[in-house]
């Protein structure tokens, strides 16, 4: 245990911290394993950061109605209530289990970032507001949410009624068609399937944010179209594709796509063949291959990439070694010392 600017941090089960008379001065509490957790409300009354991150004492947040200040509040238990948080900032909830998002949450005007390790869902009273009322409106800040369920049109008509928010990591339901577009603020996204639910990851991207500057695919099929829209992204910086499988196992790239794509990842991808030149990556910086064993090479024209400095090969095929290597021989050739290739096992 230390003290240092008003922070306590604990790593061990024994806690004496009830006899500390400097408690009502802490501002920020660190613990990893509580075993007399009701002292928090009563000791700690003007405490901006507690993060009991760890603990899975599920009272350690009962009666914290006095932690009028708390900015930041870390649990790896059942959400308390959440009424007297008008302070708080972020929420990270570190549970197995899934956490209903309630109004109360969602009318929070400070809270900025919730995220639930265990995922999370709208309340059914929620989703009852919004489909009941066509001008459904929130009137929050939150700027990120990780990880959300979304279920149907009416889980996507609640996204879009949060008008800053920037990040988002989901778990769709697959079989259904999804629209992201309206969600003009977005920058970060990454999906993945819902698995609770029965079905194969089959869930079709309609269309996305304009200004999306990251994206991230996970165990996902895409078809030729859908690749097609995420290359009409001009703002997109990054974009990381990983169990995805490509339609027909095939990616031909068009010269006006990805215009802005810095950094490329493909990771166990169902691909084989891969189309694509220099001009359709003008400002790619960094690609990264892992685990693609159907691929047969890497196009050798993203070496005459201007601005590509480096190629990363993990546990890939031969052929993707081989034509790394290949590609890495003819920039050199060409006097480009200024390319990285990298090749690991």
């Amino acid at each position: 245990m230390y003290q240092q600017r008003h922070c306590l941090s604990f790593t061990y089960r024994a806690s004496p911290i009830n006899s500390l008379p400097f408690g009502l001065h802490v501002r920020s509490l660190l613990c990893a394993y509580l075993q007399s957790p009701t002292f928090i409300s009563s000791s700690f009354k003007v405490l901006r950061v507690l993060d009991v991150h760890g603990s899975s004492v599920y009272h350690v947040v009962i009666g914290s109605e006095n932690l009028v200040h708390l900015r930041y509040l870390a649990i790896s238990c059942k959400l308390p209530p959440m009424g007297t948080f008008h302070r708080l900032e972020c929420l990270v909830v570190d549970t197995m289990d899934e956490v209903e998002i309630s109004e109360v949450l969602l009318n929070m005007l400070s809270l900025r970032h919730m995220q639930f390790n265990g995922g999370a869902y709208f309340s059914a009273s929620c989703r009852r507001q919004a489909t009941n009322d066509e001008s459904f409106q929130i009137n929050n800040n939150l700027q990120s949410i990780s990880w959300l369920k979304i279920s149907d049109e009416t889980d996507e008509k609640i996204l879009r009624s949060l008008p800053n928010l920037r990040r988002l990591k989901a778990r769709l339901v697959t079989s259904l068609n999804y629209s992201f577009d309206l969600l003009n603020r977005l920058e970060s996204l990454k999906l993945s399937p819902d698995y609770s639910n029965a079905g194969d990851s089959c869930y079709s991207l309609i269309s996305l944010p304009l200004y999306l500057k990251k994206l991230t695919l996970f165990d996902v099929q895409v078809s030729l179209k859908q690749m097609e829209i995420i290359g009409r992204l001009l703002n997109l910086e990054v974009l990381k594709l990983l169990l995805v499988a490509f339609e027909g196992r095939q990616w031909d790239t068009s010269e006006d796509e990805f215009p802005q794509l810095k950094f490329l990842k493909l990771d166990d991808v169902q691909l084989a063949e891969w189309n694509a030149s220099s001009d359709n990556f003008p400002r790619l910086q960094r690609l990264v291959l892992r685990h693609c064993n159907h691929l047969k090479m890497i196009p050798s024209s993203l070496g005459d990439i201007p601005m590509l400095q480096k190629i990363e090969v993990y546990k890939c095929s031969q052929a993707i070694k081989d034509s790394a290597k290949q590609i890495q021989e003819e920039q050199q050739e060409m006097e480009n010392e200024e390319l990285q290739i990298i090749i690991s096992d």
